[in-house]
């Protein structure tokens, strides 16, 4: 015998177990299994041969119809509080549904999470409740005796049991509710803040808000004396970056998003015209306006051969090269670039795929640009030498010129223009066979012994990194996979 300490019955029902139909329990099986044990009782040997099922799962689809012939809809106080012990003690949700005995399995780990959820979130729920009068003249009372200009609002949520945002938010919106109020201070503030400037030359906001029993920023915003302040005119020979960072970060502590900006109380924290700090914000986020005479300085610089990043420099520290190129480019090409219609680019089509298997590339671009000099001249060369690259007929005359030793042409120092001229075919074409080869050339994988010779070579090159010198001396690689391996391994050498 095979299983020399198994049953003859232990057997069958293994077997049974492995060939019977594999299905889910319907009510009609607990119906019928129901029955079975009416006439049997409950011999699950005798049953799972009548139902075609292992003794086990016969029993297991009489308890399934038992269960559910107890089990109800309303969860009572003695079946949650059941609940709450077998969370306690750490009892899944099948031995919590047997426990109870009234609630299948799915039901009791539904409730299960709903009743974790609840002791989570007390603090969330907290969070979006009312504010009473209390709570409020604690938040107020927290911000007044906060050391410096920026607010912990974290430590203040922790205080009142509520988020960060909740505090900071009500703070905002009781600024708001205020505003009046702080209109009616501002004489009061003004005197002060003049008295101590004529005093001191400067301006003490710590003292100012003690001597009048407000915060500091509400009496920055409330204050009119604008005397003796200095202007903030973009100069890229005086501009300053801490003084830059400094307004930056007042404004990012007191007016975060999507809080509006009061620059009253950004041009007193730094007592400077308030116009100059709108425009110097501006001009940090790499905004600028293009006026008249902004536009006139660009082109007038340009043309006297000054770079773009130098103009660039000129009119704001963060704006970009290329966004000052192109405004320059439209300024002095006004034309709107307009793409080809289908028709002209269907005429084109019939006029190239008809004549090109007669005339070299040059001469029939000549030919459809003068057919069409009603379109646009940029729009209609990329699609001529885009359309001219897929001919069939300039593909066979590139293939029967030797591409290795045009490629070898080309990168001994030959221009593609005069080698695309010479063979009578778009210099696309070429383009595209120097692309193509370059990424056949060069694999993604890195070997050891090319690792060592890109930091030999990095190492032997002082100062700035020319990545396509590198590149050429590694040999097997782009200036592009030089420069991220290099970055990616130097630490381990």
């Amino acid at each position: 015998m095979a299983f020399p300490k198994r049953t003859e019955a232990s057997i069958l029902g293994k077997i049974r177990q492995y060939t019977c139909k594999k299905s889910n329990i319907t009510q009609k099986d607990m119906y019928h299994v129901n029955k079975l044990v009416d006439a049997y009782g409950k011999d699950w040997e005798r049953i799972g041969e009548e139902i075609d099922a292992s003794p086990r799962r016969a029993q297991r689809i009489w308890t399934l119809y038992q269960q559910r012939q107890k089990v109800t809809q309303a969860w009572t106080e003695e079946e949650l509080e059941t609940l709450r012990n077998c969370i306690r003690d750490g009892i899944g949700m099948a031995e919590a549904s047997r426990i109870i005995g009234t609630k299948m399995s799915y039901a009791c780990h539904a409730k299960m999470q709903s009743l974790k959820n609840a002791g989570l979130n007390t603090k969330l729920l907290k969070s979006r409740t009312l504010w009473n009068s209390d709570d409020v003249a604690r938040l107020v009372h927290l911000v007044s005796t906060s050391k410096g200009r920026d607010v912990d609002w974290t430590a203040i949520g922790k205080d009142l049991d509520r988020s960060a945002e909740s505090c900071h938010f009500r703070y905002i919106k009781l600024l708001q509710k205020h505003f009046n109020a702080k209109v009616d201070h501002s004489e009061t503030v003004s005197r002060e803040v003049q008295k101590q400037y004529e005093q001191h030359q400067r301006v003490d906001w710590t003292k100012v808000a003690q001597q009048l029993g407000l915060s500091e920023r509400e009496c920055m915003e409330a204050n009119q004396f604008n005397n003796g302040k200095a202007r903030w005119i973009y100069d890229p020979d005086t501009f300053s970056w801490d003084t830059a960072d400094r307004m930056a970060q007042f404004i990012k502590s007191n007016y975060p998003k999507p809080v509006p900006v009061n620059y009253t109380a950004v041009s007193n924290y730094m007592w400077t015209d308030k116009s100059d700090c709108v425009k110097m914000t501006s001009l940090l986020r790499g905004e600028i306006t293009w006026t008249t005479e902004t536009l006139a300085r660009v082109v007038h610089l340009r043309d006297n051969g000054m770079k773009f990043e130098d103009i660039a420099h000129q009119l704001s520290p963060t704006i970009t090269a290329k966004k000052v190129a192109a405004t320059y480019h439209k300024q002095k090409n006004p034309h709107v670039y307009q793409p080809l219609l289908d028709t002209d680019r269907k005429q084109i089509k019939e006029i190239m795929d008809s004549r090109a298997e007669h005339m070299d590339f040059i001469e029939l671009r000549a030919l459809v640009i003068k057919s069409m000099p009603h379109a646009n001249k940029s729009a209609l060369y990329t699609y001529v030498d885009s359309h001219g690259a897929a001919l069939p007929v300039y593909k066979e005359r590139l293939r029967n010129a030797n591409v290795e030793h045009i490629a070898s042409q080309i990168l001994s120092g030959t221009k593609q223009s005069v080698l695309a001229k010479q063979l009578g075919i778009p210099a696309l074409m070429l383009t595209n066979l120097m692309r193509s080869r370059a990424f056949s050339m060069h694999s993604r994988t890195w070997s050891q012994e090319e690792t060592d010779k890109l930091m030999q070579v990095v190492r032997a090159s002082p100062g700035p990194h020319n990545w396509k010198s590198i590149s050429e001396e590694v040999g097997t690689k782009d200036s592009k996979q030089c420069r991220t391996r290099y970055f990616n391994v130097a630490h381990r050498y």
